[in-house]
């Protein structure tokens, strides 16, 4: 007889897990609604998985495990490894593929989710509802209380945010942030100045792009040279096909160098990792501490 959904159940039956088990756990739950007699978290459809991620399945679970090998080892690093009491904010969580890989390690009263997307955050509660997955607006505040946090995690967000929205989130981690707390988020690489423009030159000779995301992408950052001097030069990226006052003017595709984050970001947390390594995580992967 399976035990009653509840995370805590998950919590203890697979904490003593390695993380690659785990991985092998959550792949093999699929199929699987119970593992060891533990009743486990759901899945939203493929369909759904594949218009936030891009893909779903193993393939989302993999991209998702490589994030969360990286925010455990940076929160070893920066001293401020992983506990059962570490409180956690997943910001962007979509359906909460992220905030699944943490929970043999991080008890689930301790686990949040944000996303300004209902529909997402209904399938996150039915799919998962022992954890907290609650709403925000377009801009912060967070019904949140100031220094209630240890550790933010963002994945694929901040590669969409304007500049406006982007420093304003960075501003609320900061209030949310215990002293010492880490905001660990994922931007575009420069690289992908040269990605949109291998979309533009497939579009160009009659090759039709297999996902809107691609045309999208053959639509930005359209001069190529001058947006290498702005990243030079340490300015923000971002290029989006909507006009304010369009709210969606605030979301597309958004580059930001180190540079940047230095002068802009430099007086609130200082940068423990810019890692550009595509083998590791599909994104720039940077690591915030919030100073004392």
């Amino acid at each position: 007889m399976a035990s009653h959904p509840d995370a805590a159940d998950l919590f203890e039956k697979f904490r003593q897990c390695s993380d690659e088990q785990w991985l092998q756990i959550l792949v093999a739950s699929l199929r699987l609604p119970e593992i060891e007699q533990v009743l486990m978290p759901g899945f939203p459809s493929e369909t759904l998985q594949s218009e936030i991620h891009g893909h779903s399945g193993e393939v989302s679970l993999h991209e998702a495990f490589m994030f969360f090998r990286e925010v455990k080892a940076y929160c070893r690093y920066a001293a401020q490894p992983l506990a059962a009491d570490t409180r956690m904010l997943d910001f962007g969580c979509g359906w909460g593929r992220i905030l699944r890989l943490f929970m043999k390690d991080v008890r689930p009263e301790n686990l949040f989710g944000v996303d300004v997307t209902s529909r997402f955050l209904m399938e996150a509660r039915r799919c998962n509802p022992a954890l907290a997955f609650l709403s925000c607006g377009l801009a912060p505040p967070m019904i949140m209380k100031d220094q209630s946090l240890d550790l933010v995690v963002s994945f694929s967000v901040f590669s969409h945010l304007d500049e406006f929205l982007a420093g304003l989130w960075i501003n609320e981690f900061h209030r949310l942030l215990k002293p010492g707390g880490l905001a660990i988020i994922t931007t575009q690489s420069r690289r992908f100045l040269a990605f949109c423009a291998e979309q533009r030159l497939r579009r160009a000779s009659g090759i039709r792009l297999e996902h809107g995301w691609h045309e999208a992408c053959a639509d930005s950052f359209t001069d190529e040279p001058l947006a290498n001097a702005r990243y030079d030069a340490g300015r923000f990226l971002h290029a989006t096909p909507s006009r304010r006052p369009n709210p969606g003017a605030h979301y597309g595709e958004a580059i930001i160098p180190r540079a940047y984050i230095s002068q802009k970001w430099g007086e609130l947390f200082r940068i423990i990792e810019f890692l550009d390594d595509p083998l590791r995580v599909p994104q720039v992967f940077i690591v915030l501490q919030k100073k004392s």
